[in-house]
């Protein structure tokens, strides 16, 4: 799979920007100990610097926001799946605990406030679209439940839709024995480029350092 083979809706352009890397080999696993202490590190630093603050005053929340805002969804409602992570944090509630790759990735979100979805790359039938969900769609989450798309944001393939930027489906969810892999970070198409280039540059080393990962190929649509 390619680059190329993924694209924005034409409805999107002027709302979403979305980076995308390609994992091309990695060795994931259970829940990595060293990266685990680096998660509640990092959560611990979160919740001495949240102390006097609400999620909306910090700017990259702001954006993700605005974004589901422009295709007509309650951010309130329906959260951003890295602000879902930044309440855990605060209501001083256990991050998920997945596998190695799901993992890495939470930490990048969290630190970067960007919600990223990671799907097993062999499970995917290219081409994909990046689009708004239709009336009637839906697909079943990793968490079990069904999640209605009609109006929301979401990535498909051939064979349906099966992510979005708040919760993932099941069907094509990065497992232990998943070997390559890609993941897509959402942003508002006014969030400056030279940030998602930092949460795909951070993305690209955390997967290495954790899963010895190699990527393929990684850009910006």
């Amino acid at each position: 799979m390619e680059l190329k083979q993924i694209q924005l809706s034409d409805s999107l352009e002027d709302i979403s920007r979305i980076g995308v890397i390609f994992f091309k080999q990695l060795s994931n696993g259970p829940v990595s100990t060293l990266l685990r202490e680096r998660l509640e590190a990092f959560a611990e630093e979160l919740r001495h610097s949240m102390a006097d603050r609400r999620p909306s005053e910090i700017d990259a929340v702001a954006r993700t926001r605005k974004l589901y805002r422009l295709v007509g969804v309650d951010p309130t409602k329906d959260r951003p799946s890295s602000e879902k992570l930044l309440r855990r944090v605060i209501q001083e509630r256990p991050l998920p605990k997945v596998n190695k790759l799901v993992d890495a990735m939470n930490l990048v979100s969290l630190r970067e406030q960007c919600p990223i979805g990671v799907y097993d790359w062999d499970r995917i039938v290219p081409p994909i679209l990046v689009r708004v969900g239709r009336p009637d769609e839906a697909y079943t989450s990793v968490a079990g439940r069904e999640v209605r798309l009609e109006g929301r944001l979401a990535v498909g393939d051939g064979e349906g839709l099966f992510g979005n930027p708040s919760l993932d489906s099941d069907r094509t969810k990065v497992t232990r024995d998943t070997m390559r892999a890609f993941a897509i970070a959402w942003a508002p198409a006014e969030a400056p480029r030279s940030y998602l280039e930092g949460v795909l540059a951070e993305m690209r080393e955390t997967a290495e350092e954790y899963c010895d990962a190699r990527v393929s190929e990684l850009g910006i649509l």
